[in-house]
């Protein structure tokens, strides 16, 4: 007689809750989205990081973020069954042996790509995360906790992702463009959709115009505002510039001199509608 079968939204909770971490969010570095690299003539600039070349591997970065939101100490890895991690991701439901093989290939992807290394654990495979630049060269880095000091920047991805189904509803250019807006760390942000622009959040133009359609049209993405700014570039020498804001689950993320700045000025609004408050109470 054949038993139940976990479903891939009981795996899913099961490696979260797994986790036990605080606020039921996890963090990962900007570098995963754009790298530091060198430009032409060894000048410091920003290119593509590891998340362009999972953006057709759907599979390998949904178990790539289950692992991240994992493994929180220690030699920062995971063991399970490769039937569980096959459910987690959505590759392959069955109970059956058929599931080590499927993974497997993911596995191996995100090794190759320097994100995680495959150590034998006794009967299992245990997957230990690399740092989320990747190789270096031709190397894994190893991975340690991000302190947010410069040169380290992270942004937290919520559990929500999974728990209210984005990771069902969005497709691969809504889910890199929403881990590029979450790395800005702004209240409100550029998304540019030109070559150049996108190029620097290490996204293509086309991979970026999709997946701002795709969040604005689930309302994750709100446009806050229009300017007409200065572009030579163009033919007419000006171009509109959308800023836009994030919506709930994902609008967690603020640097600290973004909360000082709206901070401050929040301040200022009290203080003027204080003042405007005590002019008119005055007697004429």
């Amino acid at each position: 007689m054949s038993g139940r079968v976990m479903t891939q939204e009981e795996s899913i909770e099961y490696l979260l809750g797994r986790s036990q971490r605080h606020g039921d969010v996890f963090p990962i570095r900007r570098e995963f989205i754009r790298s530091r690299t060198e430009g032409l003539y060894g000048e410091p600039t920003t290119g593509p990081g590891p998340l362009s070349k999972l953006l057709r591997a759907p599979h390998a970065f949904e178990l790539l973020l289950l692992v991240h939101s994992v493994t929180t100490g220690g030699d920062f890895g995971v063991t399970e069954r490769s039937q569980l991690w096959a459910r987690a991701a959505g590759l392959y439901l069955p109970a059956d042996r058929n599931a080590s093989v499927v993974v497997s290939r993911q596995w191996q992807h995100l090794e190759k790509l320097g994100l995680i290394e495959r150590r034998q654990h006794g009967r299992f495979k245990r997957i230990v995360k690399r740092r989320e630049c990747g190789l270096v060269g031709e190397v894994s880095v190893p991975y340690t906790a991000p302190t947010g000091a410069r040169g380290d920047v992270y942004f937290r991805v919520p559990f929500a992702y999974w728990r209210e189904g984005w990771h069902q509803k969005l497709g691969m250019p809504g889910k890199a463009v929403l881990l590029a807006a979450m790395s800005r760390r702004r209240e409100t942000f550029t998304l540019p959709q030109d070559t150049r622009g996108a190029g620097a959040l290490g996204l293509g133009r086309h991979t970026m115009t999709r997946g701002i359609d795709d969040l604005l049209s689930h309302k994750l993405l709100v446009k806050a505002d229009t300017d007409e700014m200065i572009d030579a570039r163009t033919m007419r020498g000006y171009a509109w510039v959308h800023t836009y804001q994030l919506a709930q689950p994902f609008n967690i993320n603020l640097s600290k001199s973004e909360s000082a700045r709206l901070e401050t000025e929040q301040l200022g609004l009290l203080a003027a509608g204080a003042d405007a408050g005590t002019k008119a109470g005055q007697p004429g």
